[in-house]
């Protein structure tokens, strides 16, 4: 099942804004946060940027400090788990953390990101119940769409509701956050449609053009463009473009082993493959594993015999990189000609589909 559109450990975001206060104080108290050394810290890419630094007592701080722009911002101890987002900008900012909750005061920008958080929230107790449901299922394959269909609309209508608060903050620092924690989950099309949304201001920011940059790479493989090319190696050792696979309709079908509802996507697949492999129809499996054994066995299991491939890096799979995959199952429909069709089509979609292109 697919990752929520928005993480609270997620890229930091920052925009340029006035205020007229010329630094920050954070002060708070949170209760059982352990006496030592704590620190504000952003995240940029991989790694953390420490913007102040302060003793914790008694589970209370008071950091100090000046930030150029809005940030999305984490209070942590050092040597210590877990992580306190907030957005920090040149204020006087309170954040308080016990058994009620979460509270941050202060932070005008932090007014917006709660209501974005709020949402998310709902569609993470939702998301926790329909996976107890998919698991309970246990190999029931009506079940198991059925709840996968239940996710879709889940996070259908999560999405509709930030875009809501995004179309009226435009050109605040927390809609370009919202977009940026997102955007590895969002395909060209959402992620553009996203962007458009946002005020002048937001798009000329350094986030605002790291989304455009983010659209720029998801529209080498966007529905309408040819998909680029790829070399991998198959189960046997030897190497195998995606060129190199010619049939009317080719799909590229990225699962792994480990995978749960991919193994519960394949009986759908092997079907469709059986009655539409005669008709032009071929399929490369692009498999994010890193356990040759477990992969060769899953495919031998699942009766998969199509054309495979993988690098065995798992999430840092050249294909699944190139392609922009951010979970999986994800698929890739292609005509004869290497364009791309439609991506992200499972069950009777997917069938339907097929079974339209090879009339």
């Amino acid at each position: 099942m697919r990752k929520l559109l928005l993480s609270i450990v997620a890229a930091s975001m920052t925009l340029a804004a006035c205020n007229a206060q010329s630094g920050y104080k954070v002060t708070g108290t949170v209760e059982g946060m352990p006496d030592g050394k704590a620190i504000i810290a952003t995240v940029n890419g991989s790694s953390l940027d420490t913007l102040a630094k302060a003793d914790v007592k008694n589970g209370s701080f008071e950091f100090t400090g000046n930030v150029s722009e809005p940030t999305g911002a984490y209070i942590m101890v050092i040597g210590q788990r877990g992580a306190i987002p907030f957005m920090l900008e040149n204020a006087n900012i309170t954040v308080n953390a016990g058994q009620a909750g979460l509270t941050v005061t202060g932070s005008e920008g932090q007014k917006i990101y709660d209501q974005f958080m709020a949402i998310n929230a709902t569609a993470q107790q939702e998301a926790m119940k329909l996976q107890q449901e998919y698991q309970a299922a246990n190999g029931d394959q009506a079940k198991m769409q059925a709840v996968q269909e239940a996710y879709a609309k889940l996070m259908t209508d999560a999405q509709a509701k930030e875009t809501e608060l995004i179309k009226a903050n435009p050109d605040s620092y927390v809609s370009t956050f919202v977009i940026v924690s997102g955007m590895g989950q969002m395909e060209y099309e959402q992620l553009k449609e996203r962007y458009n949304l946002l005020g002048e201001k937001a798009k000329a920011s350094a986030q605002g053009k790291a989304i455009a940059a983010q659209i720029a790479k998801l529209e080498s493989t966007a529905i309408g463009q040819i998909a680029p090319n790829f070399t991998i190696t198959t189960p046997e050792g030897e190497s195998i473009s995606l060129y190199d696979i010619k049939g009317k309709v080719k799909l590229i079908d990225f699962w792994a082993s480990w995978c749960g509802p991919c193994r519960g996507e394949n009986p759908h697949v092997v079907e469709i493959y059986k009655e539409y492999h005669p008709k032009g129809l071929e399929i490369f499996g692009v498999s994010l594993d890193n356990n040759k054994e477990a992969w060769v066995k899953a495919i031998a299991d699942d009766g998969l015999v199509w054309k495979h491939g993988s690098d065995l890096k798992g999430w840092q799979s050249a294909p699944a990189q190139l392609y922009s995959v951010s979970g999986i199952p994800h698929t890739v429909l292609l005509d004869e000609n290497n364009k791309i069709i439609a991506k992200n089509l499972r069950g009777d979609e997917l069938k339907q589909k097929i079974a339209e292109l090879l009339k």
